[in-house]
């Protein structure tokens, strides 16, 4: 892995969350399968902009920087991944949206950790 510090620490909260919303999932909790859905999102764009000594320190700078990351990569899916994990946070708090709804969002947001995990090296 490339990085820092942050960079590890950000990637160990990255899989924290992962694992803690399938855990939640099968417990059928399904807000604090969409916060940790949200804070893995946060954690990973957090790391890759570590790995590159910046620091997001907002919840508007997560959704800015994955804007630059979807132009930098010409992977507009990517633009996806912010309206899916800003919906997640909000179902923590609303708790209304179906199960289906919230295990795609999970898949996708796997799908782009991947991604950006080989593609950032981290």
């Amino acid at each position: 892995m490339k990085g820092n510090g942050k960079t590890t620490k950000y990637v160990a909260l990255h899989e924290k969350y992962l694992s803690e919303s399938e855990r939640f999932f099968k417990e059928k909790n399904y807000s604090q399968v969409s916060e940790k859905l949200w804070g893995a999102t946060a954690t990973i764009t957090k790391a890759i902009a570590a790995s590159r000594k910046k620091t997001i320190k907002t919840h508007d700078g997560i959704a800015f920087y994955l804007a630059s990351i979807a132009n930098e990569l010409k992977d507009k899916s990517i633009l996806d991944i912010v309206s899916i994990a800003n919906s997640m946070h909000q179902n923590f708090y609303e708790d209304n949206l179906p199960p289906e709804v919230i295990k795609r969002a999970s898949q996708r947001i796997k799908q782009f950790s991947t991604r950006v995990r080989g593609k950032f090296e981290i």
